[in-house]
């Protein structure tokens, strides 16, 4: 690494690793971290190289605090698992980009980490009929409700059984399952007869009605375009309905039995 002199006249700059505190993300970290220090005047200074290697300990110690695979653990377990980032992009259902990126430096989303742990430990297994998510009812009336703006329209009727809105939130919960590994309710899915329907939904309802959406995780801007994709690509409740009922996954699932999130890649209408 070429050599650094002192801005104050001092000469030659000594390459030290030092350890730094500091707060990131609202998270207190410390890391270690490598400059030039004039031995002079104790001024530091820093290349391309090493503020990204600085860069990448900041974020690989914001991680390790709050309990996200840091970027050596990815790639590690990517190779010890026989792994391309090219094939770990392939099974998670993300671009090679991000797959580069978390491996550089940048930070992963809870969900992403997650689903990262369950390609890459053997001992993570997906919560297969909740989405990886603990339902939230409010949660629910509060996506009805993004459908009911987009849609100019009510979909929580006096005295409706979800028969359609069902099928959006099915939708919404396994595109978002497949894009961010986590659903966006917790809810889990039955097979019935008109099709993919929330389990034990008679007694849902009225809680759900009932519940208050000021007291909810707001969506993300992700969750934002996933329930616009379903609108946009669903218009009317017959096109929602007719499409649940084309899916295979419905098709071969056992009359009253739950849908698993793991088959969200193999939904064909969107």
């Amino acid at each position: 690494m070429k050599a650094i002199h002192c801005p104050r006249g001092h000469g030659p700059m000594e390459l030290k690793k030092l350890h730094k505190e500091k707060t990131f993300k609202g998270v207190d970290i410390s890391y270690m971290g490598e400059a030039f220090v004039c031995p002079v005047c104790d001024l530091e200074a820093g290349t391309v190289q090493t503020a990204g290697d600085v860069q990448r300990a900041i974020s690989d110690a914001y991680r390790k605090k709050v309990g996200f695979l840091t970027s050596r653990e990815i790639k590690s377990l990517r190779e010890a698992n026989g792994f391309t980032q090219q094939q770990l992009a392939d099974a998670m259902n993300v671009g090679i980009a991000s797959i580069k990126r978390w491996e550089t430096g940048m930070i992963q989303s809870r969900s992403m980490d997650h689903a990262l742990r369950i390609q890459l430990q053997d001992d993570i297994q997906p919560d297969d009929y909740t989405g990886n998510r603990e339902i939230d009812l409010a949660r629910i009336k509060l996506i009805a409700k993004t459908f009911e703006r987009i849609f100019g329209k009510r979909l929580l009727k006096a005295g409706d059984k979800f028969l359609f809105l069902a099928k959006y939130l099915w939708y919404a919960d396994m595109l978002a399952f497949r894009r961010l590994g986590k659903g966006l309710t917790g809810a889990s899915y039955a097979a019935i007869t008109y099709g993919p329907q929330l389990n034990n939904y008679r007694d849902l309802i009225k809680p759900i009605k009932d519940s208050d959406v000021n007291d909810v995780e707001p969506l993300s801007e992700e969750e934002f375009r996933i329930i616009h994709q379903v609108a946009e690509k669903f218009p009317n409740e017959e096109d929602v309905y007719n499409a649940a009922h084309r899916e295979k996954v419905w098709q071969e699932s056992p009359t009253g039995a739950l849908i698993p999130y793991s088959r969200a890649n193999e939904l064909t209408e969107i």
